[in-house]
């Protein structure tokens, strides 16, 4: 039970990517579909 009260929160904001980074669209990592993040600055 410990562990479920470990895990309380997740992330609350609806970005994918880490601080300091968005989503330009999807890509194939590994055979799944994964959030391409990039750095904010670099704007494709």
């Amino acid at each position: 039970m410990a562990k479920a009260k470990s895990l309380k929160k997740k992330k609350v904001s609806n970005n994918p990517c880490w601080k300091g980074y968005i989503k330009l669209g999807m890509k194939i990592k590994k055979g799944k579909k994964v959030p391409d993040c990039v750095p904010a600055k670099k704007k494709a």
